[in-house]
Protein backbone atom coordinates (compact mmCIF):
# COMPACT_ATOMS: atom_id res chain seq x y z
CA UNK A 1 0.00 0.00 0.00
CA UNK A 2 1.55 3.32 -0.90
CA UNK A 3 1.45 6.79 1.19
CA UNK A 4 4.81 6.47 3.25
CA UNK A 5 5.56 8.87 5.30
CA UNK A 6 8.99 11.64 4.80
CA UNK A 7 10.45 11.49 7.73
CA UNK A 8 12.94 14.84 8.37
CA UNK A 9 15.82 15.50 10.52
CA UNK A 10 15.76 18.24 12.98
CA UNK A 11 19.42 18.13 14.50
CA UNK A 12 18.89 22.01 16.39
CA UNK A 13 18.67 21.84 19.96
CA UNK A 14 15.53 23.46 20.40
CA UNK A 15 14.58 21.46 22.43
CA UNK A 16 16.75 18.82 21.58
CA UNK A 17 17.06 16.18 18.26
CA UNK A 18 13.88 14.77 16.89
CA UNK A 19 12.13 14.08 13.32
CA UNK A 20 9.35 15.07 12.07
CA UNK A 21 7.21 12.40 10.43
CA UNK A 22 5.08 13.65 7.89
CA UNK A 23 2.06 12.16 5.80
CA UNK A 24 1.23 14.52 2.82
CA UNK A 25 -1.40 12.11 1.11
CA UNK A 26 -3.43 9.17 2.68
CA UNK A 27 -5.97 6.85 1.86
CA UNK A 28 -9.12 9.31 0.66
CA UNK A 29 -11.40 7.50 3.30
CA UNK A 30 -8.90 8.06 6.23
CA UNK A 31 -11.37 9.61 8.76
CA UNK A 32 -8.18 8.44 11.97
CA UNK A 33 -4.82 7.82 12.71
CA UNK A 34 -5.05 4.57 14.84
CA UNK A 35 -1.38 5.11 15.41
CA UNK A 36 2.31 5.99 13.71
CA UNK A 37 4.84 3.49 14.33
CA UNK A 38 8.43 3.47 14.65
CA UNK A 39 10.52 -0.20 14.11
CA UNK A 40 13.85 0.00 14.33
CA UNK A 41 16.65 -2.95 15.68
CA UNK A 42 13.87 -5.33 15.51
CA UNK A 43 11.43 -3.08 18.21
CA UNK A 44 8.74 -1.48 16.84
CA UNK A 45 6.91 1.59 19.03
CA UNK A 46 3.96 3.97 18.94
CA UNK A 47 5.07 7.27 18.22
CA UNK A 48 4.35 9.53 21.07
CA UNK A 49 1.56 11.95 20.66
CA UNK A 50 0.61 9.64 17.36
CA UNK A 51 -2.24 7.93 19.02
CA UNK A 52 -5.67 7.60 17.74
CA UNK A 53 -6.18 11.28 16.29
CA UNK A 54 -8.37 12.83 13.62
CA UNK A 55 -6.84 13.74 9.96
CA UNK A 56 -7.73 15.55 7.07
CA UNK A 57 -5.85 14.26 3.99
CA UNK A 58 -2.41 14.79 6.17
CA UNK A 59 -0.85 15.25 8.82
CA UNK A 60 2.45 15.06 10.86
CA UNK A 61 3.98 14.33 14.07
CA UNK A 62 7.54 15.01 15.65
CA UNK A 63 9.46 12.12 17.33
CA UNK A 64 11.46 12.85 20.04
CA UNK A 65 12.31 9.69 20.92
CA UNK A 66 13.90 8.54 17.64
CA UNK A 67 17.31 6.63 18.53
CA UNK A 68 20.44 8.24 17.13
CA UNK A 69 22.60 5.84 14.99
CA UNK A 70 19.87 3.18 14.40
CA UNK A 71 18.10 2.51 11.19
CA UNK A 72 14.44 3.23 11.47
CA UNK A 73 11.51 3.72 9.77
CA UNK A 74 7.80 4.76 9.99
CA UNK A 75 4.45 3.85 9.25
CA UNK A 76 1.06 4.48 10.28
CA UNK A 77 -2.34 1.79 10.68
CA UNK A 78 -5.38 4.38 8.58
CA UNK A 79 -9.21 4.00 9.96
CA UNK A 80 -12.21 5.02 8.01
CA UNK A 81 -15.02 7.38 9.70
CA UNK A 82 -16.29 4.07 11.10
CA UNK A 83 -12.75 3.30 12.76
CA UNK A 84 -12.52 -0.02 10.20
CA UNK A 85 -8.93 -0.93 9.02
CA UNK A 86 -7.87 0.15 6.07
CA UNK A 87 -4.44 -1.00 6.52
CA UNK A 88 -1.13 0.29 7.13
CA UNK A 89 1.11 2.95 5.05
CA UNK A 90 4.01 1.42 3.39
CA UNK A 91 7.35 2.08 5.71
CA UNK A 92 9.28 5.12 4.96
CA UNK A 93 12.73 5.10 3.47
CA UNK A 94 14.83 4.40 6.38
CA UNK A 95 16.74 6.89 7.85
CA UNK A 96 19.65 7.16 10.49
CA UNK A 97 20.18 10.03 13.03
CA UNK A 98 23.66 10.79 13.28
CA UNK A 99 23.76 12.97 16.33
CA UNK A 100 27.14 11.91 18.61
CA UNK A 101 25.91 13.43 21.96
CA UNK A 102 23.65 11.83 24.33
CA UNK A 103 20.31 12.98 25.12
CA UNK A 104 18.22 12.00 28.50
CA UNK A 105 14.83 13.28 29.22
CA UNK A 106 11.33 12.71 30.93
CA UNK A 107 9.41 11.06 27.73
CA UNK A 108 6.01 13.41 29.13
CA UNK A 109 8.02 16.24 28.32
CA UNK A 110 10.23 16.92 25.64
CA UNK A 111 11.56 20.70 26.47
CA UNK A 112 13.35 18.49 29.41
CA UNK A 113 15.96 17.04 27.13
CA UNK A 114 19.47 17.41 28.80
CA UNK A 115 22.74 16.11 26.72
CA UNK A 116 24.73 14.27 28.97
CA UNK A 117 27.68 11.38 28.92
CA UNK A 118 28.13 8.36 30.22
CA UNK A 119 30.75 7.94 33.16
CA UNK A 120 33.69 5.19 32.57
CA UNK A 121 31.27 3.38 34.91
CA UNK A 122 28.05 3.16 32.75
CA UNK A 123 26.96 -0.18 31.32
CA UNK A 124 29.97 -2.64 31.74
CA UNK A 125 27.83 -4.81 33.15
CA UNK A 126 23.93 -6.11 31.86
CA UNK A 127 21.64 -8.26 33.64
CA UNK A 128 18.86 -9.28 32.29
CA UNK A 129 17.35 -12.35 34.46
CA UNK A 130 14.82 -14.82 33.83
CA UNK A 131 11.67 -14.57 36.62
CA UNK A 132 12.06 -17.94 38.10
CA UNK A 133 11.89 -20.06 41.24
CA UNK A 134 14.13 -23.00 41.51
CA UNK A 135 13.56 -25.86 43.61
CA UNK A 136 15.21 -28.92 45.13
CA UNK A 137 11.75 -31.55 46.12
CA UNK A 138 12.99 -34.15 48.04
CA UNK A 139 13.96 -37.58 46.35
CA UNK A 140 15.04 -35.43 43.21
CA UNK A 141 18.89 -34.91 42.36
CA UNK A 142 18.41 -31.74 40.42
CA UNK A 143 16.48 -28.89 40.60
CA UNK A 144 13.08 -28.09 39.20
CA UNK A 145 12.25 -24.68 37.88
CA UNK A 146 9.20 -22.59 37.69
CA UNK A 147 9.45 -19.53 35.67
CA UNK A 148 8.32 -17.18 33.47
CA UNK A 149 9.75 -15.15 30.48
CA UNK A 150 13.34 -13.11 30.60
CA UNK A 151 13.35 -10.00 31.86
CA UNK A 152 14.42 -6.54 30.64
CA UNK A 153 17.60 -4.56 32.04
CA UNK A 154 17.51 -4.82 35.75
CA UNK A 155 19.94 -2.76 38.39
CA UNK A 156 22.14 -1.18 35.43
CA UNK A 157 24.36 1.47 35.96
CA UNK A 158 23.46 4.62 34.20
CA UNK A 159 25.64 6.75 35.49
CA UNK A 160 26.17 10.32 33.58
CA UNK A 161 27.66 13.78 34.09
CA UNK A 162 26.85 17.24 32.83
CA UNK A 163 28.97 20.01 31.74
CA UNK A 164 26.95 23.22 33.28
CA UNK A 165 24.69 24.01 36.50
CA UNK A 166 21.99 24.79 34.04
CA UNK A 167 22.57 20.91 32.90
CA UNK A 168 22.23 19.44 36.29
CA UNK A 169 19.35 21.78 37.80
CA UNK A 170 17.42 20.68 34.35
CA UNK A 171 18.57 16.94 35.00
CA UNK A 172 17.97 16.65 38.68
CA UNK A 173 13.97 17.89 37.65
CA UNK A 174 13.92 15.19 35.34
CA UNK A 175 12.06 12.86 37.99
CA UNK A 176 9.82 15.92 39.82
CA UNK A 177 10.94 18.21 42.35
CA UNK A 178 9.46 20.37 45.40
CA UNK A 179 6.77 21.40 43.03
CA UNK A 180 6.21 18.95 40.29
CA UNK A 181 5.26 15.43 39.88
CA UNK A 182 5.87 13.07 37.21
CA UNK A 183 6.35 9.78 36.56
CA UNK A 184 10.26 8.30 37.25
CA UNK A 185 10.88 6.73 33.91
CA UNK A 186 13.39 8.81 31.37
CA UNK A 187 14.11 7.78 27.87
CA UNK A 188 18.39 7.48 27.41
CA UNK A 189 19.39 8.40 23.55
CA UNK A 190 22.79 7.33 23.34
CA UNK A 191 25.13 9.10 20.71
CA UNK A 192 25.24 7.74 17.55
CA UNK A 193 28.92 6.26 17.84
CA UNK A 194 28.40 4.82 21.85
CA UNK A 195 29.66 2.13 21.93
CA UNK A 196 27.29 0.19 24.95
CA UNK A 197 25.37 -2.47 24.62
CA UNK A 198 21.82 -1.08 25.44
CA UNK A 199 18.76 -0.73 23.67
CA UNK A 200 18.47 2.65 21.38
CA UNK A 201 16.45 4.30 23.10
CA UNK A 202 16.34 2.72 26.29
CA UNK A 203 13.28 3.73 28.50
CA UNK A 204 14.51 2.83 32.71
CA UNK A 205 12.82 3.35 35.66
CA UNK A 206 15.33 5.84 37.71
CA UNK A 207 13.96 6.34 41.63
CA UNK A 208 17.56 7.49 43.03
CA UNK A 209 19.22 9.99 41.41
CA UNK A 210 21.95 10.67 43.37
CA UNK A 211 24.17 14.17 42.55
CA UNK A 212 27.64 13.77 42.93
CA UNK A 213 29.63 16.99 43.23
CA UNK A 214 33.34 17.05 40.83
CA UNK A 215 34.27 20.50 40.40
CA UNK A 216 31.90 22.60 41.98
CA UNK A 217 33.55 23.04 45.49
CA UNK A 218 36.54 24.06 43.47
CA UNK A 219 34.81 27.05 41.15
CA UNK A 220 33.51 24.52 38.55
CA UNK A 221 30.16 23.18 36.93
CA UNK A 222 30.90 19.81 36.35
CA UNK A 223 27.97 17.19 38.24
CA UNK A 224 27.45 13.79 37.67
CA UNK A 225 24.96 11.63 38.67
CA UNK A 226 24.99 8.22 40.00
CA UNK A 227 22.43 6.07 38.48
CA UNK A 228 20.67 2.66 39.20
CA UNK A 229 17.91 1.60 36.51
CA UNK A 230 15.60 -0.78 35.67
CA UNK A 231 14.40 -1.33 32.16
CA UNK A 232 10.37 -0.62 31.96
CA UNK A 233 8.07 0.84 29.74
CA UNK A 234 7.25 4.00 28.80
CA UNK A 235 4.99 6.19 30.05
CA UNK A 236 1.12 5.43 27.62
CA UNK A 237 2.68 7.36 24.21
CA UNK A 238 -1.06 8.96 24.10
CA UNK A 239 0.39 11.22 27.01
CA UNK A 240 3.00 14.20 25.67
CA UNK A 241 3.29 17.68 26.57
CA UNK A 242 2.49 19.67 23.57
CA UNK A 243 5.64 22.50 22.28
CA UNK A 244 3.20 24.18 19.74
CA UNK A 245 -0.06 25.24 21.63
CA UNK A 246 -2.93 27.22 20.60
CA UNK A 247 -1.62 29.85 23.14
CA UNK A 248 1.83 30.18 20.73
CA UNK A 249 -0.34 30.62 17.43
CA UNK A 250 -2.29 33.31 19.11
CA UNK A 251 0.49 35.40 20.26
CA UNK A 252 2.37 35.27 17.16
CA UNK A 253 -0.08 36.13 14.75
CA UNK A 254 -2.25 39.33 15.59
CA UNK A 255 -4.93 38.97 13.25
CA UNK A 256 -6.68 36.06 11.80
CA UNK A 257 -5.54 37.86 8.01
CA UNK A 258 -2.30 37.30 9.27
CA UNK A 259 -2.11 33.84 10.20
CA UNK A 260 -3.86 32.75 6.85
CA UNK A 261 -2.34 34.79 4.69
CA UNK A 262 1.06 32.87 6.49
CA UNK A 263 -0.23 29.35 6.55
CA UNK A 264 -2.75 27.93 3.46
CA UNK A 265 -3.24 24.78 5.35
CA UNK A 266 -4.21 23.69 8.70
CA UNK A 267 -1.51 21.01 7.74
CA UNK A 268 0.79 24.37 7.44
CA UNK A 269 0.02 25.85 10.45
CA UNK A 270 0.43 22.22 12.64
CA UNK A 271 4.14 22.73 11.22
CA UNK A 272 5.49 25.76 12.02
CA UNK A 273 7.60 24.42 15.13
CA UNK A 274 9.85 27.89 14.70
CA UNK A 275 7.17 29.49 17.04
CA UNK A 276 6.77 26.90 19.42
CA UNK A 277 6.92 28.79 23.56
CA UNK A 278 5.98 32.45 21.68
CA UNK A 279 3.50 32.93 24.14
CA UNK A 280 6.15 32.95 26.66
CA UNK A 281 7.92 34.92 24.96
Amino acid sequence: MPYAPTVTQYLTEDPMPRVEVAFTSLDPATARIEAIYRQSEGREYKVRGGIDFAVSGATARLDFEVPFGADVTYRAQMLNSLGESLGYTDASTPVSVPVPDMWVHNPLDPSTGVKVAFRDSAARELSRPVNADVYFPQMRRVAVVLGGERQGLRGVNLDVVVDTIEDADKFSALVGGYSTRTVPVLCFRMGAFDRVRLPRPLFAAVTDPREIDLTYALGGETIAYSLTGDEAAPPTPALVVPLLTRADVNAYYATRAALNSGNLTRFDLNRRYGIAGYSNA
